[in-house]
This record gives structure tokens, sequence and C-alpha cells, in this order.
């Protein structure tokens, strides 16, 4: 937003449109997925626990349990599902627990819903202000000058 009558950096712009856009590409097209998991929309049924699965990195490990889901209908069944936020004490081998299927490729929820989706929206909302406000540098027009008042002549 040029106020001093300056012109908007090119440079800044051009970061902002391109961070703006890379957000919009990341976020939008799984806000689909972010609603569905807040609501954990989606066939539920049964995630049968199978094994384990760790990763490290930075030095820190994460587990979630691997299984298998099947609907309560029986018209869904998933193999090789991870439980999101199922951690090494949720199971053991063969236990079996609630889920929903949000349609989250490799994953099943718990029926309660997630928070997932607040990164997810936080993030397209922060690339739609990022490509408003270079629509507002270049797109606006500038502010009127403002007048200078001259002193009246001393007699």
């Amino acid at each position: 937003m040029a106020t001093s009558g300056k012109r908007a950096s090119g440079f800044v712009s051009l970061l902002l449109l391109l961070a703006g856009a890379l957000l919009f590409w990341l976020t939008v097209p799984g806000l689909g997925d972010a609603a569905r998991t807040a609501t954990a929309d989606g066939p539920r049924g049964t995630f049968t626990a199978v094994r384990l699965v760790c990763a490290g990195h930075a030095g820190h490990t994460t587990c979630e349990w691997l299984g298998t889901f099947r609907s309560t209908d029986g018209a869904v069944e998933l193999g090789s599902v991870k439980l999101y936020g199922s951690d090494r004490d949720a199971f053991e081998a063969g236990q079996t627990a609630p889920a929903v299927d949000v349609g989250n490729a490799g994953r099943v929820y718990d029926p309660a819903g997630s928070h997932t989706w607040i990164i997810t929206v936080g993030l397209a909302v922060l690339s739609y202000l990022l490509l408003v406000a270079v629509a507002r540098r270049h797109l606006m027009p500038p502010p009127p000058p403002t007048a200078t008042r001259v002193p009246a002549a001393v007699a």
C-alpha cells in the first residue's frame, strides 16, 4: 500500500504474489478433505490394528498404527491405512477401534473428528491475504496528493 506517493516495490510484490500463489495452490485443493476431517464426514466402521509404523526425524520419533478399515455396512474395505492420532501405546496388534473414512487416502480418523483442518484453513486465509495485498499495491489508484498550505504573506 503506497501511502506516501512512492511506487510499490516490484520485488516485494513479486515475493508476496509467489508466496500467496504457492499457498493457494497447496491449500485450496485440500479444503474439502479438511472439512470432512473436522466433521468426521464419511462411512463409519472399524479400524483393526496390524502393526506400529514409526518415522524418526530431527531427533523426534512419530508412530501411528497401520491396519485395515471396514465400514459398518461392509461397502468400504481398506487395507494399509493409518489411524490418525494413534500413538505407540494406543493398541496392540489385532485390537479394534471405531473409525471413519473421510476420503483421505491412506488414513482413517477417530469418529470424534480431528483438528488437522485448522492449519489448512489458516494457510488458505493467509494466501488470500497475501494476494489481496498484492492487488491493493498495484490495482488500487494511489491516494490523491495532499494540499499544502502556503502561509499568507505578512504585510
